[in-house]
Protein backbone atom coordinates (compact mmCIF):
# COMPACT_ATOMS: atom_id res chain seq x y z
CA UNK A 1 0.00 0.00 0.00
CA UNK A 2 1.72 3.63 -0.95
CA UNK A 3 1.53 6.33 1.16
CA UNK A 4 -2.05 7.91 2.31
CA UNK A 5 -2.73 10.76 0.60
CA UNK A 6 -1.67 14.08 2.95
CA UNK A 7 -5.13 15.85 2.35
CA UNK A 8 -6.96 13.29 4.10
CA UNK A 9 -8.04 13.76 7.47
CA UNK A 10 -7.43 11.26 10.04
CA UNK A 11 -9.98 12.92 12.81
CA UNK A 12 -10.14 9.41 14.50
CA UNK A 13 -7.18 7.33 15.01
CA UNK A 14 -7.10 4.65 11.65
CA UNK A 15 -5.24 1.35 11.21
CA UNK A 16 -3.13 1.24 7.76
CA UNK A 17 -1.94 -2.73 7.06
CA UNK A 18 2.07 -1.20 4.27
CA UNK A 19 2.70 -4.92 3.42
CA UNK A 20 3.99 -7.01 6.87
CA UNK A 21 3.95 -3.65 9.13
CA UNK A 22 1.12 -1.72 10.71
CA UNK A 23 0.19 1.83 11.20
CA UNK A 24 -2.00 4.11 12.94
CA UNK A 25 -2.43 7.05 11.79
CA UNK A 26 -4.07 10.28 13.72
CA UNK A 27 -4.79 13.98 14.62
CA UNK A 28 -3.26 15.62 17.31
CA UNK A 29 -6.28 16.13 19.18
CA UNK A 30 -8.74 14.99 17.53
CA UNK A 31 -9.23 17.92 15.27
CA UNK A 32 -8.44 18.44 11.82
CA UNK A 33 -5.77 21.11 12.21
CA UNK A 34 -4.20 18.96 14.33
CA UNK A 35 -0.53 18.18 14.14
CA UNK A 36 -0.51 14.34 11.92
CA UNK A 37 0.80 11.43 14.06
CA UNK A 38 1.71 8.11 13.06
CA UNK A 39 3.30 4.83 14.46
CA UNK A 40 4.62 2.29 12.52
CA UNK A 41 4.56 -0.99 14.26
CA UNK A 42 7.03 -4.25 13.16
CA UNK A 43 7.69 -7.84 14.08
CA UNK A 44 8.57 -10.98 12.73
CA UNK A 45 4.83 -12.18 12.66
CA UNK A 46 2.34 -9.98 10.61
CA UNK A 47 -0.38 -10.99 13.30
CA UNK A 48 2.53 -9.76 16.07
CA UNK A 49 2.85 -6.41 14.18
CA UNK A 50 -1.55 -5.66 13.90
CA UNK A 51 -1.25 -6.64 17.44
CA UNK A 52 0.93 -3.83 18.38
CA UNK A 53 -0.96 -1.53 16.11
CA UNK A 54 -4.26 -2.18 17.83
CA UNK A 55 -3.10 -1.64 21.06
CA UNK A 56 -1.55 1.25 19.93
CA UNK A 57 -5.22 2.83 18.59
CA UNK A 58 -6.91 2.05 21.54
CA UNK A 59 -3.90 3.86 23.72
CA UNK A 60 -4.79 6.73 21.45
CA UNK A 61 -8.81 6.60 21.13
CA UNK A 62 -8.10 6.28 25.58
CA UNK A 63 -6.69 9.43 25.35
CA UNK A 64 -9.13 11.31 23.03
CA UNK A 65 -5.99 11.43 20.71
CA UNK A 66 -3.94 14.15 22.83
CA UNK A 67 -0.65 11.85 22.62
CA UNK A 68 1.77 12.22 20.33
CA UNK A 69 3.57 9.91 18.25
CA UNK A 70 6.58 9.56 20.69
CA UNK A 71 4.40 9.15 23.89
CA UNK A 72 2.83 5.53 21.68
CA UNK A 73 6.03 4.46 21.03
CA UNK A 74 7.26 4.67 24.14
CA UNK A 75 4.32 3.23 25.84
CA UNK A 76 3.93 0.17 23.53
CA UNK A 77 7.40 -0.53 22.96
CA UNK A 78 9.22 0.75 26.09
CA UNK A 79 11.48 3.07 23.83
CA UNK A 80 13.31 5.00 25.35
CA UNK A 81 14.62 8.21 24.17
CA UNK A 82 17.20 9.18 26.41
CA UNK A 83 15.17 12.51 27.38
CA UNK A 84 17.92 14.90 29.13
CA UNK A 85 16.93 16.22 32.00
CA UNK A 86 15.33 19.29 32.77
CA UNK A 87 14.15 19.25 28.52
CA UNK A 88 11.11 20.74 28.32
CA UNK A 89 8.95 20.59 24.88
CA UNK A 90 7.85 23.51 22.90
CA UNK A 91 4.55 24.02 23.88
CA UNK A 92 5.94 23.81 27.39
CA UNK A 93 8.21 26.72 26.46
CA UNK A 94 6.01 28.82 24.72
CA UNK A 95 4.21 29.21 28.03
CA UNK A 96 7.30 30.04 29.95
CA UNK A 97 8.40 32.67 27.12
CA UNK A 98 4.63 33.97 26.95
CA UNK A 99 4.88 34.85 30.45
CA UNK A 100 8.49 35.99 30.40
CA UNK A 101 7.44 38.57 27.51
CA UNK A 102 4.54 39.79 28.74
CA UNK A 103 4.67 43.48 29.67
CA UNK A 104 4.35 43.85 33.38
CA UNK A 105 1.78 47.41 32.37
CA UNK A 106 0.32 46.56 28.93
CA UNK A 107 -0.79 50.41 28.36
CA UNK A 108 2.98 51.61 29.19
CA UNK A 109 5.32 48.89 28.38
CA UNK A 110 9.06 49.39 28.06
CA UNK A 111 10.83 49.47 24.92
CA UNK A 112 12.41 46.02 25.44
CA UNK A 113 8.95 44.96 26.13
CA UNK A 114 6.97 43.18 23.11
CA UNK A 115 3.83 45.40 22.86
CA UNK A 116 0.78 43.64 24.52
CA UNK A 117 -1.45 43.54 21.01
CA UNK A 118 1.87 42.43 19.33
CA UNK A 119 2.40 39.53 21.83
CA UNK A 120 -1.27 38.38 21.37
CA UNK A 121 -0.51 38.38 17.24
CA UNK A 122 2.00 35.99 17.73
CA UNK A 123 0.31 33.68 20.22
CA UNK A 124 -2.02 33.29 17.73
CA UNK A 125 0.22 32.35 15.39
CA UNK A 126 1.57 29.77 17.54
CA UNK A 127 -1.79 28.08 18.70
CA UNK A 128 -2.78 28.21 15.00
CA UNK A 129 0.45 27.62 13.21
CA UNK A 130 3.03 25.86 15.25
CA UNK A 131 2.28 24.34 18.45
CA UNK A 132 -0.27 21.65 16.58
CA UNK A 133 2.18 20.42 14.97
CA UNK A 134 5.54 21.01 16.87
CA UNK A 135 3.98 21.57 20.60
CA UNK A 136 4.81 17.75 21.44
CA UNK A 137 7.87 18.28 20.30
CA UNK A 138 11.32 18.41 23.24
CA UNK A 139 13.18 21.66 22.19
CA UNK A 140 16.54 19.23 21.00
CA UNK A 141 14.05 17.22 19.04
CA UNK A 142 12.97 20.18 16.49
CA UNK A 143 15.83 19.49 13.87
CA UNK A 144 16.67 20.84 10.03
CA UNK A 145 14.45 17.61 9.04
CA UNK A 146 11.37 18.47 11.63
CA UNK A 147 11.31 21.49 10.50
CA UNK A 148 11.49 21.22 6.74
CA UNK A 149 8.24 18.81 7.27
CA UNK A 150 6.46 21.23 9.25
CA UNK A 151 6.58 24.05 6.51
CA UNK A 152 5.46 20.84 4.01
CA UNK A 153 2.53 20.36 5.94
CA UNK A 154 1.86 24.62 6.38
CA UNK A 155 2.07 24.72 2.86
CA UNK A 156 -1.03 21.84 2.25
CA UNK A 157 -2.98 23.68 4.72
CA UNK A 158 -6.10 24.88 3.49
CA UNK A 159 -7.68 27.86 5.09
CA UNK A 160 -11.24 29.87 5.01
CA UNK A 161 -13.89 26.54 4.70
CA UNK A 162 -17.04 27.76 4.49
CA UNK A 163 -20.25 26.34 3.55
CA UNK A 164 -20.00 27.39 -0.13
CA UNK A 165 -16.37 26.24 -0.05
CA UNK A 166 -15.70 23.43 2.20
CA UNK A 167 -12.17 22.77 0.57
CA UNK A 168 -11.27 26.24 1.78
CA UNK A 169 -8.32 28.43 0.56
CA UNK A 170 -4.53 27.81 0.00
CA UNK A 171 -2.98 29.19 2.86
CA UNK A 172 -0.69 32.24 1.81
CA UNK A 173 2.81 32.29 1.43
CA UNK A 174 3.22 35.03 3.98
CA UNK A 175 1.14 33.44 6.58
CA UNK A 176 3.48 30.61 6.41
CA UNK A 177 6.61 32.89 6.40
CA UNK A 178 5.06 34.78 9.54
CA UNK A 179 4.91 31.43 11.31
CA UNK A 180 8.36 30.38 10.72
CA UNK A 181 9.30 34.19 11.54
CA UNK A 182 7.77 33.99 15.10
CA UNK A 183 9.32 30.46 15.90
CA UNK A 184 12.33 31.63 14.38
CA UNK A 185 12.10 34.53 17.88
CA UNK A 186 11.01 31.90 20.77
CA UNK A 187 13.45 29.28 19.43
CA UNK A 188 16.11 31.83 19.70
CA UNK A 189 15.17 32.75 23.26
CA UNK A 190 15.92 29.07 24.35
CA UNK A 191 19.61 29.72 23.76
CA UNK A 192 21.15 28.22 25.42
CA UNK A 193 19.14 27.33 28.32
CA UNK A 194 17.33 24.86 27.18
CA UNK A 195 19.40 24.08 23.48
CA UNK A 196 23.03 25.14 22.75
CA UNK A 197 21.74 26.72 18.89
CA UNK A 198 18.97 27.61 17.26
CA UNK A 199 17.64 25.43 14.59
CA UNK A 200 15.88 27.87 12.15
CA UNK A 201 19.14 29.95 12.68
CA UNK A 202 20.90 30.03 9.20
CA UNK A 203 24.67 29.07 9.95
CA UNK A 204 27.44 30.44 7.80
CA UNK A 205 28.26 29.03 4.50
CA UNK A 206 24.77 27.47 4.07
CA UNK A 207 21.72 28.06 1.80
CA UNK A 208 19.10 30.86 2.98
CA UNK A 209 16.43 28.46 2.55
CA UNK A 210 17.28 25.44 4.26
CA UNK A 211 13.42 24.51 5.35
CA UNK A 212 12.18 25.17 2.02
CA UNK A 213 9.95 28.38 2.71
CA UNK A 214 7.20 29.57 -0.40
CA UNK A 215 8.81 32.71 -2.02
CA UNK A 216 6.98 35.95 -0.17
CA UNK A 217 3.86 37.42 -1.86
CA UNK A 218 4.81 40.77 -3.87
CA UNK A 219 3.51 43.51 -2.13
CA UNK A 220 0.12 45.20 -3.53
CA UNK A 221 -0.39 48.27 -2.22
CA UNK A 222 -2.48 51.18 -4.13
CA UNK A 223 -0.98 54.16 -5.09
CA UNK A 224 -3.64 56.46 -5.97
CA UNK A 225 -3.14 59.61 -8.53
CA UNK A 226 -3.98 63.32 -7.45
CA UNK A 227 -7.06 62.96 -9.66
CA UNK A 228 -8.36 59.53 -7.56
CA UNK A 229 -7.33 61.05 -4.21
CA UNK A 230 -9.41 64.39 -4.86
CA UNK A 231 -12.21 62.12 -6.36
CA UNK A 232 -12.60 59.99 -3.10
CA UNK A 233 -12.26 63.52 -1.11
CA UNK A 234 -14.94 65.00 -2.80
CA UNK A 235 -17.17 61.60 -2.00
CA UNK A 236 -16.61 61.37 1.30
CA UNK A 237 -19.23 62.11 3.78
CA UNK A 238 -18.30 65.32 5.74
CA UNK A 239 -17.87 63.14 8.80
CA UNK A 240 -14.31 61.70 7.16
CA UNK A 241 -13.38 63.85 4.32
CA UNK A 242 -11.09 65.51 6.78
CA UNK A 243 -9.76 62.52 8.29
CA UNK A 244 -9.02 61.37 4.64
CA UNK A 245 -7.20 64.22 3.91
CA UNK A 246 -4.50 64.37 7.01
CA UNK A 247 -4.36 60.66 6.37
CA UNK A 248 -3.35 61.10 2.43
CA UNK A 249 -1.12 64.44 2.65
CA UNK A 250 0.55 62.96 6.31
CA UNK A 251 1.16 59.03 5.98
CA UNK A 252 0.49 58.53 9.43
CA UNK A 253 -1.26 55.09 10.16
CA UNK A 254 -5.07 55.35 11.09
CA UNK A 255 -4.57 54.06 14.55
CA UNK A 256 -2.40 57.19 15.08
CA UNK A 257 -4.66 59.50 13.14
CA UNK A 258 -7.49 58.48 15.13
CA UNK A 259 -5.88 58.82 18.58
CA UNK A 260 -4.69 62.68 18.26
CA UNK A 261 -5.44 65.38 20.71
CA UNK A 262 -5.25 68.63 20.56
CA UNK A 263 -2.08 68.92 22.45
CA UNK A 264 -0.51 66.49 19.46
CA UNK A 265 -0.67 69.52 17.31
CA UNK A 266 1.28 72.73 16.77
CA UNK A 267 -0.77 74.72 14.08
CA UNK A 268 1.18 77.97 14.28
CA UNK A 269 4.35 79.23 13.25
CA UNK A 270 6.26 78.73 10.60
CA UNK A 271 6.48 74.73 11.24
CA UNK A 272 3.26 73.44 11.75
CA UNK A 273 4.14 69.36 13.30
CA UNK A 274 1.90 66.60 14.57
CA UNK A 275 3.77 64.64 17.61
CA UNK A 276 3.16 61.01 17.14
CA UNK A 277 2.66 59.26 21.00
CA UNK A 278 -0.17 57.02 20.38
CA UNK A 279 -1.96 54.84 18.43
CA UNK A 280 -5.25 53.07 18.40
CA UNK A 281 -4.85 49.28 19.24
CA UNK A 282 -6.98 46.23 18.59
CA UNK A 283 -9.95 46.02 20.90
CA UNK A 284 -10.28 50.22 20.49
CA UNK A 285 -7.50 50.28 22.91
CA UNK A 286 -5.44 52.83 23.15
CA UNK A 287 -1.70 52.33 23.93
CA UNK A 288 2.00 53.29 22.30
CA UNK A 289 3.10 53.60 18.39
CA UNK A 290 4.00 50.21 16.53
CA UNK A 291 7.79 50.86 17.44
CA UNK A 292 10.12 52.71 18.97
CA UNK A 293 11.09 54.67 15.53
CA UNK A 294 6.85 55.65 15.49
CA UNK A 295 7.77 57.65 18.27
CA UNK A 296 8.47 60.80 15.53
CA UNK A 297 7.36 64.35 14.76
CA UNK A 298 5.40 64.95 11.27
CA UNK A 299 5.74 68.24 9.50
CA UNK A 300 2.50 69.09 7.71
CA UNK A 301 1.96 71.53 5.18
CA UNK A 302 -0.13 74.81 4.90
CA UNK A 303 -3.04 72.98 3.57
CA UNK A 304 -3.29 70.38 6.41
CA UNK A 305 -2.45 72.96 9.52
CA UNK A 306 -5.31 74.66 8.46
CA UNK A 307 -7.36 71.24 8.59
CA UNK A 308 -5.98 70.64 11.94
CA UNK A 309 -6.83 74.36 12.95
CA UNK A 310 -10.27 74.13 12.39
CA UNK A 311 -10.38 70.82 13.86
CA UNK A 312 -9.02 71.92 17.16
CA UNK A 313 -10.90 75.14 17.64
CA UNK A 314 -12.78 75.63 21.21
CA UNK A 315 -11.57 72.36 22.28
CA UNK A 316 -8.97 71.37 25.49
CA UNK A 317 -5.67 70.14 24.60
CA UNK A 318 -7.10 66.53 25.42
CA UNK A 319 -9.74 66.51 23.44
CA UNK A 320 -8.92 64.23 20.32
CA UNK A 321 -8.81 65.85 17.14
CA UNK A 322 -10.82 63.22 15.17
CA UNK A 323 -13.64 61.80 17.69
CA UNK A 324 -16.10 59.70 16.54
CA UNK A 325 -19.23 61.73 16.21
CA UNK A 326 -22.01 60.85 18.93
CA UNK A 327 -19.88 59.11 20.74
CA UNK A 328 -19.49 60.24 24.48
CA UNK A 329 -16.37 59.82 26.69
CA UNK A 330 -17.52 57.33 29.40
CA UNK A 331 -15.42 56.08 32.40
CA UNK A 332 -12.26 57.59 31.32
CA UNK A 333 -12.37 55.65 27.62
CA UNK A 334 -12.19 58.41 25.20
CA UNK A 335 -14.50 58.48 21.95
CA UNK A 336 -12.24 57.10 19.24
CA UNK A 337 -13.93 55.80 15.91
CA UNK A 338 -14.07 51.84 15.56
CA UNK A 339 -12.20 51.13 12.63
CA UNK A 340 -14.50 48.56 11.62
CA UNK A 341 -17.26 50.66 11.93
CA UNK A 342 -15.11 53.62 10.13
CA UNK A 343 -14.51 51.35 6.88
CA UNK A 344 -17.60 49.89 6.69
CA UNK A 345 -19.86 52.59 7.03
CA UNK A 346 -18.18 55.55 5.87
CA UNK A 347 -15.05 54.33 3.78
CA UNK A 348 -16.84 51.99 1.75
CA UNK A 349 -19.17 53.81 0.86
CA UNK A 350 -17.30 56.98 -0.36
CA UNK A 351 -15.05 54.50 -2.57
CA UNK A 352 -18.08 53.13 -3.96
CA UNK A 353 -19.44 56.57 -4.52
CA UNK A 354 -16.57 57.60 -6.21
CA UNK A 355 -16.56 54.46 -8.26
CA UNK A 356 -20.36 55.51 -10.10
CA UNK A 357 -20.69 57.31 -13.12
CA UNK A 358 -22.99 60.37 -12.95
CA UNK A 359 -23.88 60.18 -16.91
CA UNK A 360 -24.14 56.04 -16.35
CA UNK A 361 -25.12 54.95 -12.79
CA UNK A 362 -25.18 51.28 -11.81
CA UNK A 363 -29.18 49.52 -12.28
CA UNK A 364 -31.30 51.08 -9.43
CA UNK A 365 -32.22 48.36 -7.05
CA UNK A 366 -35.43 46.51 -7.54
CA UNK A 367 -38.93 48.43 -5.47
CA UNK A 368 -39.63 46.00 -3.14
CA UNK A 369 -43.84 45.32 -2.38
CA UNK A 370 -44.06 47.40 0.56
CA UNK A 371 -41.54 49.94 2.04
CA UNK A 372 -38.73 51.87 1.14
CA UNK A 373 -36.20 51.21 -2.19
CA UNK A 374 -32.98 49.92 -0.66
CA UNK A 375 -29.76 51.86 -0.72
CA UNK A 376 -26.96 50.84 -3.49
CA UNK A 377 -24.84 48.46 -2.24
CA UNK A 378 -20.81 48.97 -2.14
CA UNK A 379 -20.16 46.58 -4.69
CA UNK A 380 -23.24 47.89 -7.01
CA UNK A 381 -20.74 50.62 -9.08
CA UNK A 382 -20.50 51.86 -12.15
CA UNK A 383 -18.94 49.38 -15.44
CA UNK A 384 -18.19 52.27 -17.90
CA UNK A 385 -14.78 53.62 -18.87
CA UNK A 386 -15.75 57.56 -18.59
CA UNK A 387 -12.45 59.58 -16.58
CA UNK A 388 -12.94 60.70 -13.30
CA UNK A 389 -14.78 57.69 -12.48
CA UNK A 390 -12.54 55.30 -10.16
CA UNK A 391 -11.75 51.97 -11.16
CA UNK A 392 -10.10 50.31 -8.43
CA UNK A 393 -11.26 49.89 -4.23
CA UNK A 394 -8.02 51.47 -1.74
CA UNK A 395 -8.05 51.22 1.75
CA UNK A 396 -8.07 53.95 4.13
CA UNK A 397 -4.19 52.38 4.70
CA UNK A 398 -3.64 52.85 1.18
CA UNK A 399 -3.72 56.89 1.95
CA UNK A 400 -0.28 56.28 3.41
CA UNK A 401 1.49 54.40 0.81
CA UNK A 402 0.15 57.13 -1.23
CA UNK A 403 1.91 59.85 0.42
CA UNK A 404 5.21 57.97 0.61
CA UNK A 405 5.04 57.18 -2.95
CA UNK A 406 4.57 61.29 -3.47
CA UNK A 407 7.52 61.93 -1.28
CA UNK A 408 9.63 59.44 -3.51
CA UNK A 409 8.78 60.96 -6.46
CA UNK A 410 9.46 64.53 -5.01
CA UNK A 411 13.06 63.71 -4.41
CA UNK A 412 12.70 62.77 -0.80
CA UNK A 413 15.95 60.29 0.66
CA UNK A 414 15.19 56.87 1.85
CA UNK A 415 15.79 57.85 5.65
CA UNK A 416 13.63 61.17 5.28
CA UNK A 417 10.64 58.79 4.06
CA UNK A 418 12.03 56.48 6.95
CA UNK A 419 11.58 59.09 9.63
CA UNK A 420 8.38 60.36 8.16
CA UNK A 421 6.44 57.02 8.05
CA UNK A 422 8.05 55.62 11.50
CA UNK A 423 9.56 52.30 9.85
CA UNK A 424 11.96 50.90 11.87
CA UNK A 425 14.48 49.72 9.87
CA UNK A 426 14.99 51.35 6.29
CA UNK A 427 14.63 47.95 4.50
CA UNK A 428 10.96 47.88 5.06
CA UNK A 429 10.43 51.51 3.66
CA UNK A 430 12.61 50.11 0.67
CA UNK A 431 11.28 46.97 0.24
CA UNK A 432 7.49 48.42 -0.01
CA UNK A 433 8.33 51.73 -2.07
CA UNK A 434 11.22 49.82 -4.39
CA UNK A 435 9.09 50.68 -7.49
CA UNK A 436 8.94 54.68 -6.71
CA UNK A 437 12.60 54.75 -6.44
CA UNK A 438 12.97 52.93 -9.20
CA UNK A 439 10.66 55.66 -11.27
CA UNK A 440 12.43 58.65 -9.73
CA UNK A 441 15.81 56.72 -10.97
CA UNK A 442 14.13 56.61 -14.56
CA UNK A 443 13.06 60.26 -14.79
CA UNK A 444 16.66 61.03 -13.45
CA UNK A 445 18.75 59.53 -16.04
CA UNK A 446 16.37 61.06 -18.90
CA UNK A 447 17.01 64.25 -17.26
CA UNK A 448 20.79 63.67 -16.98
CA UNK A 449 20.33 61.89 -21.25
CA UNK A 450 18.82 64.95 -22.17
CA UNK A 451 21.44 67.53 -20.46
CA UNK A 452 23.99 65.27 -22.27
CA UNK A 453 22.14 65.71 -25.59
CA UNK A 454 22.10 69.67 -25.17
CA UNK A 455 26.09 69.94 -24.13
CA UNK A 456 26.89 68.02 -27.14
CA UNK A 457 24.76 70.43 -29.29
CA UNK A 458 26.39 73.37 -28.02
CA UNK A 459 29.79 72.01 -28.77
CA UNK A 460 28.81 70.94 -32.29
Amino acid sequence: MGSPDPAIFYTMAALEKRGTNYRVCWRLGGSRTGARQSATFTAPKPAAAKELAERAKKLVEAHEHRITRDEVLRAILGEDDNIPDGAVTLAEWVKLWEADRRPVNPDAPGFDDIQADTLAGYMQVLNVRVLPYLGHKYLHEITESVLKEWVKTLKATRVRRTKAQPGGQPISANSVRAAHAVLHLVLGAAVPRFIPANPLARPAGTRKNRVGLPKPTPFEGMFLTPTEVDRIHACCDPLIQDLWFVLVNTGLRLGEVLVLRVQDVTVDGPEPEIRVRRALKKGDRIGLPKSAKSFRVVSTSTEVAKVLAARCKGKRPRDLVFPCPGKKKRRGAEPTWAENNLNRRHWMQAVAEAMRCDVHPPPAPPKPKRGPVRKLRPEEVSTCGCPGVLRRRPRLHDGRHTHASDLIRAGWQLHEVQDRLGHASPLTTLTIYAHAWKGKYRARLDDLGARRIAAEDEDG
